[in-house]
């Protein structure tokens, strides 16, 4: 049986070759939609048997509509713009592009320690309006050190694991909180579990966010975890701009409660220029970048073009986000490499 792939995209056409080109051979028709509704989404998505989505928003109330929809399969490692708790109550698979930018994420979380350590915005822009002596030897000091120091990882997934492996070569210890990372896993890339996340900022000379953003972690990281860090320490953050409240961090930054900040994301995004953390001396920003690369774009696209041919060939996917789903549907074989 022919299988029907809606491609829903938030803004123009999606791109669609590299996924196409992985499932060659196999038996389906894929159709295209934009959509700035959500009455539109839930015209996209009817009939359809999977469902990739670049961008759109999908509440429990535009999930609720679909009928016969097998997975909904994103080319990013988040995938908080979906409902997965709505999509499993439907049976509906919710399908990341899990491990696509770990490199590339781990590689921008630690340039941003390195960068709030070694001051590196602020000197750059010193020397650049040709201020080299007085004014650089009065921003240079203090300035943290980086060997012998503790940064402390908030979840322990790929993506924070593949960032303690970097670190521990810059001579740093590790230490995470991740009440769902068995132990042994911890043992084996040498990094020390802790209790609380309290304890994690009172121990960390700098900390890094790789948590994802669901109903649980929104707005997990806010006054006490910033007033429990020290006041030398810096705050990295790397996954979803929601899970911090912005508020605390930036009363923490004023009141001088934390060193500094290296931030990838906001709680809205684009943030307003109006946003205090832009004018902050020791605040190093980027636009949600931390994935990108040349070779991050093709992988995402190779890999959902992989896992919808795992779906079109009546077996699991890779990187199902939602597994409490298997009990809900019909019984697959399991997911095999392509």
């Amino acid at each position: 049986m022919t299988m029907k792939i809606s491609v829903i995209s938030g803004s123009g056409e999606a791109n669609t070759e590299l996924i196409e080109e992985q499932i060659q051979g196999l038996d389906y028709e894929l159709e295209k939609f934009e959509c700035a509704s959500d009455g539109e989404a839930i015209e996209a998505m009817a009939g359809a048997d999977i469902v990739i989505n670049a961008g759109v928003p999908l509440s429990r109330e535009v999930i609720e509509e679909t009928e016969g929809v097998q997975a909904i399969l994103v080319g990013s490692h988040g995938f908080n713009h979906i409902d997965h708790e709505a999509a499993t109550d439907q049976g509906i698979m919710v399908v990341n592009s899990a491990g696509f930018c770990t490199e590339e994420v781990s590689n921008h979380a630690i340039t941003l320690l390195l960068a709030c350590a070694k001051k590196l915005t602020q000197l750059n822009d010193l020397v650049k309006a040709g201020k080299w002596g007085a004014e650089t030897r009065a921003a240079i000091m203090p300035m943290a050190p980086i060997y012998d120091q503790t940064l402390g990882l908030v979840a322990f997934g790929n993506i924070a694991r593949a960032t303690a492996r970097k670190a521990q070569a810059f001579g740093m210890d590790v230490i995470a909180y991740d009440p769902y990372c068995p132990p042994w896993i911890a043992r084996e890339y040498r990094v020390r579990l802790v209790g609380s996340l309290e304890e994690l900022a009172a121990e960390s000379d700098f900390v890094s966010v790789h948590t994802p953003l669901n109903n649980q972690t929104r707005g997990m990281l806010g006054e006490s975890f910033f007033s429990a860090m020290k006041p030398t320490a810096y705050f990295v953050n790397t996954c979803r701009g929601p899970v911090v409240d912005e508020a605390a961090l930036i009363a923490a930054l004023d009141a001088g409660e934390i060193a500094g900040a290296g931030l990838d994301v906001f709680e809205e995004e684009p943030t307003s220029p109006d946003n205090p953390l832009l004018k902050m001396d020791n605040v190093v920003v980027t636009p949600h970048s931390a994935g990108s690369s040349n070779l991050s774009r093709i992988r995402s696209g190779v890999q959902v073009g992989h896992e919808t041919g795992r779906l079109l060939n009546g077996t699991f996917p890779m990187s199902v986000v939602n597994p409490e789903v298997r009990h809900a549907i019909e019984s697959r074989p399991a997911a095999t490499n392509v």
